[in-house]
């Protein structure tokens, strides 16, 4: 039996992350499929743009992100192990209306000397993360020096308050600056070198979603499409990839020489393109084989230099897949549909035919004894 090897720090926040955020994707998607069908109804005529029915449906598409933060709260209190109500009721504290007002004032905020930074946390992923990370030792050192008599009437009240004020004065901040620094360095990247930015970042996307790095990116997105009202590319990426994989897995299908593998490929492939969960392609089949991953890689090359030369925005959150390509669509930039789609399909014939001509061969029994001779 192998030692465990200890994680980095790096892995250990990539986890963490995961964790808190994949709970919250189906309401996420749920909203940005509310404003996908805005999108189409204004498109197609079913609805005036600017009524008040279009407006409706706006907001209730822009809730689950608006309000990310309280859904990050439950499901980070229950990752960390910490007390969800006092949880929420931190993150409320950043999300007050009262909060919200003072920091668009011009007035400048302190308290009890201590300078508080102006930040608005709506949309915020990283922010709310760490400050409930944080509340697992706020709450062992309260419940540690609380005398037992008291414990349950005062210590909710100290944690709250702790908690908030810690989320006030530090993490909200270092979370802010954080997140700003990451969507920052995506943003320089595109501006002074857009082509190399997006062609490391595609050529890189199978790789982040064998080590859930991704979720890094998607709360980031997240984040520029809540703030901002567009992601600048990240989505665009994952778009690529979808359809890389795809590609890989109807190359595989038909060079298979197995009906399991033939299975397993025409399984995987419908689910990336139908739903954009890219995992049964990449350990399925990438891992598995080796080639296909490297063919899946170029292909995410090529398409993400056409996507860095010519510029590619998403304005929805959505899983990546072909059922939610209008997550790409917007009349203040009628272009950008159509670059989304010839970026996909480059992506698509790219790895299909590396795949197919480079793939190397594919056998089931050939692929479980290289497996065997490798743990051995």
């Amino acid at each position: 039996m192998e030692p465990q090897t200890k994680k980095n720090i790096l892995t250990i926040l990539i986890d963490h992350i995961s964790s808190c955020m994949a709970p919250i994707i189906p309401i996420v998607i749920a909203g940005g499929l509310v404003k996908l069908l805005v999108v189409i109804f204004t498109m197609t005529g079913i609805l005036l743009e600017g009524s008040s029915t279009e407006a409706v449906l706006s907001f209730i598409g822009d809730a689950p992100l608006y309000f990310l933060p309280f859904f990050l709260a439950y499901t980070a209190s229950v990752h960390f192990h910490v007390n969800t109500i006092l949880a929420i009721g931190a993150v409320g504290a950043l999300m007050s209306p009262s909060f919200v007002e003072l920091a668009n004032s011009p007035q400048a905020l302190s308290f009890l000397g201590i300078p508080l930074i102006k930040a608005t946390y709506a949309y915020s992923t990283i922010p709310v993360i760490l400050l409930i990370a944080a509340m697992v030792w706020i709450e062992k050192l309260v419940h540690r020096w609380m005398p037992k008599v008291v414990d349950d009437v005062l210590s909710p009240l100290v944690i709250l308050l702790l908690s908030s004020l810690v989320g006030l004065l530090a993490i909200g901040p270092l979370g802010t600056l954080i997140g700003n620094a990451l969507s920052g360095a995506i943003s320089w990247l595109q501006l002074h070198a857009s082509w190399l930015a997006w062609t490391v970042f595609a050529a890189t996307t199978p790789l982040q979603v064998i080590t859930g790095t991704h979720w890094v990116f998607v709360a980031t997105a997240i984040s520029q499409l809540g703030s901002t009202g567009l992601d600048s590319g990240i989505m665009v990426g994952y778009f690529i990839l979808a359809l890389s994989m795809t590609g890989v897995s109807l190359a595989v299908f038909l060079k298979a020489k197995t009906l399991s593998l033939k299975k397993t490929a025409l399984s995987s492939g419908l689910t990336v393109f139908f739903a954009g969960v890219t995992e049964p392609v990449a350990y399925g089949l990438c891992l598995r084989y080796k080639k296909p991953l490297i063919t899946a890689i170029l292909g995410c090359i090529v398409a993400g230099l056409y996507q860095g030369i010519v510029g590619i925005h998403c304005y929805v959150y959505a899983f990546p897949a072909i059922p939610s390509c209008l997550m790409f669509a917007s009349g203040d930039e009628p272009g950008n549909f159509a670059k989304a789609m010839i970026a996909a399909s480059i992506a698509f014939v790219s790895s299909f035919l590396l795949t197919l001509f480079f793939g190397g061969r594919l056998d089931s029994d050939e692929a479980d004894q290289a497996s065997g001779s490798s743990k051995a």
